[in-house]
């Protein structure tokens, strides 16, 4: 099966919610189950990736070329001809969480459990000479890329929120940070952004890394205005929490073919054509609710698993 690696990160908070919460967050976002960290469920994601492309009802029910690609990529409803779509998006999973930082402003972080996690999906997915998974058992201590000069140290030590770590080089975590710097911020026109990836990747001890997930998010509380007196409605006022700008996360998005009735029939050579027209430029897309007061913009950046 043919299958590419996509890479997501937020230039705006970004709520994909689950609904009521039972916490003092009423509208929290979906986590995934086994870890608790925030993700993005494929579902989410294809649907604004068909928006992206224009696969509207009309536009598949066409007779031209383009019509049959999108009916292959996308799906198509209806009783007699639909068919489901060959393109099958994983959940995208955490892979670092900005953390506000008292040098270098913020941080990109992860730990060696969410490395090791997406250490594991490269491998399967076919990705070789991975960067091996930096050790590390001291709580009080967060690693910093060796191969670059960190933005975020201050006399040996690394001050994240209120929490005060020992800085320590790693090469292993300078080639995590090396490596996820060419996969999300592709090309010359990013190379200014991959030297700052660089500089504020940290790799934080499991626990820690685990909490933040948990407090480091976005918490909004907003209010809706009743019309006639200007104040708080009455039952109007509400929290809703987002993943913050900067967030990184991964996931895998494979080609099937297709196996319902009246759809187009792919070969492995039609596979990979339709990850290469539908899953090879970066999509500015916005994704998930509260879109009418700038939340969800999202880079979506497509990487290949060969090599």
């Amino acid at each position: 099966m043919a299958t590419k690696l996509y890479w997501l990160h937020t230039l705006s908070p970004t709520h994909v919610g689950t609904g009521r919460g039972i916490g003092y967050i009423d509208l929290p976002v979906q986590r995934d189950k086994v870890t608790n960290w925030p993700l993005i469920p494929g579902s989410a994601i294809k649907g604004v990736w068909a928006d992206y492309y224009g696969a509207t009802d009309k536009k598949r029910d066409g007779d031209d070329e383009g019509a049959r690609w999108l009916r292959a990529a996308f799906g198509k409803g209806g009783d007699d001809s639909s068919n489901a779509g060959s393109l099958i998006p994983t959940d995208a999973r955490l892979v670092c969480l900005p953390v506000r930082s008292f040098r270098g402003t913020f941080a990109w972080c992860a730990s060696p459990m969410a490395l090791r996690m997406l250490h594991r999906d490269l491998a399967l997915a076919g990705v070789g000479n991975l960067p091996l998974i930096p050790a590390l058992d001291v709580e009080t201590t967060v690693l910093h890329p060796s191969q670059a000069a960190s933005a975020l140290v201050d006399e040996h030590r690394i001050y994240l929120e209120d929490l005060d770590f020992t800085a320590q080089s790693n090469d292993e975590a300078g080639d995590w940070a090396n490596q996820i710097a060419k996969w999300v911020f592709p090309g010359d026109a990013n190379k200014d952004w991959r030297t700052a990836f660089m500089k504020r990747f940290a790799v934080l001890p499991d626990s820690v890394f685990d909490y933040l997930t948990e407090t480091g998010t976005e918490v909004t509380a907003r209010v809706r205005i009743d019309d006639d007196s200007k104040t708080v409605a009455t039952g109007q006022l509400w929290n809703e929490e987002s993943l913050p700008v900067e967030t990184i996360l991964a996931g895998f998005v494979a080609c099937d073919r297709v196996y319902a009735r009246g759809g187009t029939a792919i070969n492995q050579d039609d596979q990979d054509d339709v990850l290469n027209r539908f899953a090879s430029e970066t999509m500015n897309l916005q994704i998930g609710g509260k879109a009418t007061v700038g939340r969800g913009r999202v880079r979506c950046v497509f990487a290949s698993v060969k090599g």
